[in-house]
């Protein structure tokens, strides 16, 4: 993206949003250099709102490195002096590759850690949706807010998360989670071997601190109510057939 093409790109453009993600692919380039060209673009053009896909509490973990890309970002959109919304993703549900819908349907929920540690969760719909809304929001009094998305009824345990899936769909699970001790002894063999695996096992020793959680006060004062998890799973569980 260079700035030559971003200018032409962004001519009357009032609203920007920027959804770039490096992770799980090649590089997280796109986080740091591409989204440094596009926000220095939309500033030059005076774009009059800049909507930044971000993740939730991605300040506090300068260790995960694509959390560290989206901190990096949301900062230099703040010196650069655009109107902004930062909308922070928790974990999905549902993923290109999704590794829970392949264990419910053997009986099983994959996860890591333990039964009990919670974290917040969103469907790639409901976050599609809410990234709209903040765009097309119509007045000004949603610009410089930061913006968690998530479940109104919180935070969910890995057990909690089965046994919604289990009522849903009528399928018994049983859990299989790899454990702290062991993500905490790969993330140091994998480093040198891997980008990608080192940022996943350092992601996921950040769920443990228990601060991967959603506040969706501002979810609901701006984008309107958040869904419940029983109605995110249930749509996750009929849109792929995975309930009775």
């Amino acid at each position: 993206m260079d700035s030559a093409s971003l200018d032409a790109a962004l001519k009357d453009v009032d609203v920007v949003v920027s959804s770039a993600n490096g992770y799980m692919k090649e590089t997280i380039e796109a986080d740091f250099q591409g989204n440094k060209n596009l926000i220095e673009a939309a500033a030059r053009k005076g774009v009059k709102r800049f909507v930044f896909l971000s993740i939730v509490a991605c300040d506090a973990a300068p260790e995960v490195p694509h959390f560290h890309a989206k901190a990096v970002a949301e900062d230099l959109i703040k010196i650069s002096g655009m109107p902004y919304v930062f909308v922070r993703a928790p974990a999905f549900i549902d993923q290109s590759v999704d590794y829970l819908a392949d264990g419910v349907k053997v009986g099983r929920f994959y996860g890591v850690g333990d039964k009990h540690t919670k974290w917040s969760y969103v469907l790639t719909d409901d976050l599609a949706v809410a990234v709209t809304k903040a765009a097309t929001y119509p007045g000004a009094d949603i610009n410089y807010q930061t913006i968690d998305i998530g479940w109104r009824d919180g935070a969910k345990s890995q057990l909690e998360m089965a046994q919604l899936i289990n009522e849903i769909t009528g399928k018994s699970l049983s859990l299989w989670l790899v454990p702290w001790w062991l993500l905490s002894v790969l993330v140091r063999l994998i480093k040198p071997i891997s980008e990608l695996g080192y940022d996943l096992l350092q992601m996921f020793l950040f769920f443990k601190k228990g601060r991967f959680v959603s506040d969706t006060t501002k979810q609901e004062q701006f984008l309107g109510p958040a869904p419940t998890a029983r109605d995110a799973i249930t749509r996750w569980a009929r849109g792929s057939s995975r309930s009775n």
